[in-house]
């Protein structure tokens, strides 16, 4: 029994090795994420903020990502201004109430977004009705969009985002690995321009 148990673990383990192998050896998708750290940075210059949604396991990764950059990644610098639209209950309960959760996060970004914002969609599935709902709130306050999904997504909101990553896997585990992999890189990127 104890074999099989380690030889479970063993295979998962090689398949997210896997997963991470593939995003290593695809220079298109390392260039996206090196293009959406230069976004976050552009608007942090521009005096922006970012903004990060998610469901479930990718609300926990939006709040986590606005912690790198508020607080530090690696290293003590000035704080970063980040918000995750998914860390206020009350705000997310009123509106999931007063007008359904379609609407949770698109109306986080009518009130909060600007022209100079990022708004980070982070969706295994890439859709989840709420986040493509936010997308298209973010496009009308004409704020950059980076999509962090799976390649189980459909072109339409693809071709939305400014920036769109899509790990290459079908299994969301190994998808959610490779989203906070992809998250603690922008984070790493982006804190390097604001240690000096």
């Amino acid at each position: 029994m104890r074999c099989i148990l380690l030889d479970d673990i063993k295979h998962y383990i090689e398949h997210s090795i896997d997963v991470k192998t593939a995003i290593l050896n695809n220079e298109r998708l390392l260039t996206k994420i090196y293009q959406a750290s230069q976004l976050v940075i552009s608007s942090i210059r521009r005096k922006g903020k970012i903004l990060i949604a998610g469901n479930g396991g990718s609300a926990a990764d939006s709040m986590h990502m606005a912690t790198e950059f508020a607080a530090k990644f690696y290293s003590a610098r000035s704080p970063l201004s980040a918000i995750a639209l998914s860390a206020d209950s009350c705000v997310m309960s009123a509106i999931s109430n007063d007008f359904n959760f379609e609407y949770v996060y698109s109306r986080q970004i009518e009130a909060l977004g600007r022209e100079n914002d990022v708004f980070i969609a982070i969706s295994t599935s890439g859709a989840s009705k709420n986040i493509l709902n936010a997308i298209d709130a973010a496009k009308r306050k004409n704020m950059k969009v980076i999509f962090i999904t799976s390649e189980m997504l459909g072109a339409t909101y693809l071709q939305r985002a400014d920036i769109a990553i899509c790990v290459p896997s079908n299994d969301t585990p190994l998808i959610q690995e490779a989203h906070l992999m992809i998250e603690h890189l922008i984070c790493l990127e982006t804190e390097r321009e604001f240690l000096y």
